[in-house]
């Protein structure tokens, strides 16, 4: 029997051996590193041949996040089938051996690249849009023409109804974070009614949805496809595809264009922390072990020196300095605050009217208001600071959601036949989907989907609203089919 049990043992080593060494083989091929043109850093190198077969056997390829560059993340995509066009060849031979320009890109895009890419990620969207910054502002945040603003160059009609604050003292459109919930939630939108095109989306995005719509339409009428080659669309009427889609033939091959590409982290470059009211930010940027100008860097939403005294906001700090924050954070209410108002400049006006006006100076205007001369124009907009109350320059206690608190309040009545049941007060008030809703002022078509727990896109199709329709206080709206 023990005789019997070796010869078995000796044949099931042979075998294994010889499974062993095919494994050997099939994993030397699988670890080989794909060729691409993208210069991918030497520790993701497999290091097979360093390892003996049995090592190899038990230690398989984890599963894991396999690029430590976003770019490189998002070369690999592979989501979006960019054609062999005319006018892609043109943008992509423009931007050819453009490199001070790309290294501009890389540097800009570091702190908000990582965020774009894990929001596209978590929604199953194409991680190609992350280089649409490129296209419309160079990922500069702080980008502004005569109505579009920030990375993503959003109209301030379109910002406000994808959930954006936009005002004297902060506009969303230029916080890179905020900003990018919001364009992606638009994005998702436009793909999900313009015939399920990512394409037919950005152009959308660019030329607006109801050009795009007709040009469906109009294909749709005559039985022909609807995707964006078949549209037939001036180039000129939609200039951001060709050049978004330029870029992505660039990401996936840059050293093809004579470009080189700034790596970027594949890991988290910032998070947000509620902001403190009326608090200047250089007091914030010293708290967190910042200089101002890196803090307006991460933070290029605010628009003035202080952070507004009224309203929610966040601010953006990276990861290894918000511990420290957190530790000065208290410290912050002991320092001067300020309220905060708008003022519109008036004929006759001048700073020195002005501050004496509003018991201030002259050169507290200029700082609050980032002037480097005095001369104003008349319908110009300052920024007025004043210091709050002194009872004020303390933090406010943590506050209960009041709504949702009077939403799920209870009260207990007594029936006509002695027994006690408990009714909720919601259900004297409109259920979350009645047929209509009256827009009041302060609303977007955002905050009246999510307070009537609707989707944005069904919203918009029930009143056959745009991103650029405005809505007006007193306006009814349907918010179910």
């Amino acid at each position: 029997m023990r005789k019997h049990f070796r010869q078995t043992h000796s044949f099931t080593v042979l075998m294994l051996a010889m499974f062993v060494a095919q494994l050997s083989g099939c994993a030397s091929t699988s670890a080989s590193p794909s060729t691409t043109e993208f210069n991918a850093p030497a520790n993701d190198v497999s290091n097979a041949n360093e390892h003996s077969p049995q090592h190899q056997q038990h230690t398989p390829p984890a599963v894991v996040e396999q690029y430590s560059d976003v770019w490189e993340k998002i070369q690999h995509a592979n989501t979006i089938d960019v054609h062999d066009d005319a006018e892609v060849r043109k943008q992509r031979n423009f931007f050819d051996d453009k490199q001070k320009f790309m290294n501009q890109v890389g540097e800009r895009a570091e702190p908000f690249l990582y965020y774009i890419v894990s929001q596209l990620e978590a929604r199953n969207m194409p991680l190609e849009l992350a280089l649409l910054p490129i296209v419309e502002s160079g990922y500069n945040p702080l980008a502004q023409a005569n109505g579009p603003a920030g990375l993503w160059q959003m109209i301030p009609a379109t910002g406000r109804n994808f959930g954006l604050t936009v005002n004297s003292a902060y506009d969303g459109r230029k916080d890179a974070l905020a900003s990018t919930d919001a364009v992606l939630d638009y994005l998702q939108h436009l793909y999900d009614t313009l015939d399920k095109d990512w394409i037919n989306a950005v152009a959308a995005y660019n030329t607006g949805e109801l050009v795009i719509k007709a040009a469906i339409n109009k294909n749709k009428a005559k039985g022909k496809p609807t995707d964006f080659w078949s549209l037939g669309i001036p180039a000129k009427r939609v200039q951001t595809v060709p050049k978004w889609l330029a870029f992505i033939q660039i990401i996936r091959a840059p050293n093809h264009y004579n470009l080189k590409v700034r790596p970027i982290a594949n890991r988290p470059f910032l998070d947000r922390v509620p902001a403190p009211n009326g608090v200047d930010i250089g007091q914030i940027a010293n708290a967190a072990g910042l200089s101002k100008a890196e803090f307006k860097t991460y933070n290029p939403g605010f628009r003035q020196g202080v952070i507004p005294s009224k309203g929610k906001y966040q601010i953006a700090l990276p990861l290894e300095n918000i511990g420290q924050y957190q530790e000065n954070h208290d410290k912050l209410y002991a320092q001067k605050r300020y309220d905060s108002q708008s003022y519109i400049v008036k004929s006759g006006d001048s700073l020195g009217t002005i501050a004496a006006k509003f018991d201030t100076s002259v050169k507290a205007l200029k700082q609050a208001n980032n002037l480097t001369s005095d001369r104003l124009k008349i319908g110009q907009e300052l920024t007025l600071l004043t210091p709050m109350a002194a009872n004020d320059n303390e933090p406010e206690p943590a506050k209960a959601n009041t709504k949702s608190d009077s939403k799920a309040k209870s009260s207990t009545k007594t029936n006509a036949n002695g027994t006690k049941t408990t009714s909720s007060k919601s259900a004297d008030m409109p259920t979350a989907k009645a047929k209509t809703y009256k827009v009041k002022s302060g609303d977007s078509l955002d905050k009246i989907a999510r307070k009537n727990k609707v989707k944005l896109a069904d919203l918009m199709k029930w009143n056959q609203l745009n991103s650029k329709s405005i809505i007006k206080p007193g306006q009814e709206l349907k918010i179910s089919e």
